[in-house]
C-alpha cells in the first residue's frame, strides 16, 4: 500500500502561523532536517507530520499545538482551492468544486459533503492513528476560511475528531466556536446546510473555468508522480525476488504493460531508467552503510552474475564497487 503524501502548500500557512505566534519557524524546520528559510517545493510523506508537530510543540512550549496555531492562521492562504471557492456561484458550489480536487493538498483528505436535513456534514477522512495536531489545526483552518467566505454567516455546530484523547473541552470551544466530539468514527465538520446557498460576491464563470482547468492539470501531475512512486516501490519489492520487469510491475498494478509504458512516458520517465536508478542507489547504500559481501549485494540488486554487476556499477559510478566502498569509508 502506497504511503500517503501531503503537498507543502498545506504546511506553508502553518509556517506563517508559527511566525505570527512569535516562534521562529526556522528552528522548527532545522529540527526536522530541513534548511531554514521556508519549505521546499513538492510533496512529502504524511508520516513526517508527526516529527514536524513535535518540533513545533517543543519550540512553542504548547501541548495542544494544532489548536494553538489554528488561532494564528490567516483566513486566506492563496491556495488554488480557495480561488475555486471565490469564483463559484455559491459557497456550496465552491465547496463541491474544492472537494473534487482536495487531493492536491493531501492524500489523507478523502473529503465528501452530505446534507442531512437542515445540517450539512463535511467529512474529512477516516484515517485514524498518527498525531492529533494536524486534524485539529485543519478543522480550525477550515472554520476560519468558511467564516470569511460567508462574511461571518458560517457557524459550526460540532467538530468530530477520531482521536480519543485531546485538549480540554473549553479549549476546543474557544478555537472552533463549537464543541468537539472525541473518538468519532470519522473526522467531520457539522454546520447549517442553508449556508451552502450563500452567493459568492466574487463569482465569475470565466475565472471558475480557469481555476478548474489549473486544478485538473495540477491533479494530473500529482497522479503521474504518484504512479512513478508506486513503480519505484514495486521495483524494490520485486528485485528482492531476483528481478523486476515491466510486465511484472504492470501485473501488480493491474494494468496492461503497454498502458504502464505509456503512462510512464507521459510522466517523462522510462521503466528501464527507474530500474537502473533504483539498483544504483541501493548498491551505493549497501556498499557504504553495510558490511554485506559483494555477492549478497549482487543478489539484492537483482543481478544474476557478479561480473554483470561490476560492469554496470563501473558504468554508473566510474569506479568498481570495491573502490567505491573503500573511498566512501575513508571520507566518512
Amino acid at each position: 500500500m502506497r504511503d500517503p503524501t501531503d503537498d507543502v502548500a498545506l504546511m506553508r500557512p502553518v509556517i506563517d502561523a508559527l511566525r505570527a505566534s512569535g516562534t521562529d519557524p526556522d528552528k522548527v524546520l532545522v529540527r526536522v532536517g530541513l534548511p531554514p528559510g521556508g519549505l521546499p517545493a513538492g510533496r512529502f510523506p504524511h508520516a513526517a507530520q508527526a516529527l514536524f508537530w513535535k518540533a513545533a510543540a517543543d519550540e512553542c512550549g504548547e501541548e495542544h499545538i494544532g489548536l494553538y496555531l489554528a488561532g494564528h492562521l490567516p483566513a486566506f492562504n492563496g491556495l488554488l482551492l480557495e480561488y475555486l471557492f471565490l469564483s463559484s456561484g455559491t459557497f456550496g458550489e465552491g465547496l463541491r468544486h474544492a472537494l473534487r480536487h482536495v487531493r492536491l493538498l493531501s492524500d489523507t483528505l478523502c473529503a465528501d459533503l452530505d446534507v442531512e436535513g437542515p445540517r450539512a456534514v463535511l467529512s474529512l477522512g477516516r484515517q485514524p492513528g498518527g498525531n492529533r495536531h494536524f486534524p485539529e489545526m485543519l478543522a480550525g483552518a477550515l472554520i476560519r476560511l468558511f467564516h470569511a467566505l460567508t462574511e461571518g454567516r458560517f457557524k459550526p455546530h460540532e467538530v468530530r475528531l477520531m482521536h480519543a484523547e485531546g485538549a480540554p473541552a473549553e479549549r476546543y470551544q474557544a478555537v472552533y466556536g463549537c464543541p468537539a466530539v472525541l473518538g468519532a468514527e470519522r473526522y467531520a465538520l457539522i454546520f447549517d446546510a442553508e449556508v451552502l446557498d450563500i452567493p459568492s460576491r466574487h463569482a465569475s464563470p470565466d475565472l471558475l473555468r480557469l481555476h478548474e482547468s489549473l486544478a485538473r492539470r495540477q491533479l494530473a501531475v500529482v497522479e503521474r508522480l504518484d504512479l512513478v512512486r508506486q513503480v519505484r516501490e514495486l521495483i524494490g519489492e520485486l528485485l528482492v525476488d531476483g528481478g523486476a520487469t515491466l510486465e511484472q510491475v504492470a501485473a501488480r498494478l493491474d494494468m496492461p504493460a503497454r498502458r504502464l509504458r505509456e503512462r510512464l512516458a507521459n510522466a517523462g520517465v522510462r521503466f528501464n531508467d527507474l530500474v537502473t536508478d533504483y539498483r544504483c542507489r541501493l548498491a551505493k547504500e549497501l556498499l557504504l552503510k553495510t558490511d554485506e559481501r559483494i555477492e549478497v549485494i549482487v543478489e539484492r540488486t537483482g543481478f544474476s552474475e557478479p561480473s554483470t554487476f561490476y560492469r554496470a556499477f563501473k558504468r554508473w559510478v566510474g569506479e568498481t564497487p570495491v573502490e567505491f566502498r573503500r573511498k566512501g569509508r575513508q571520507d566518512s
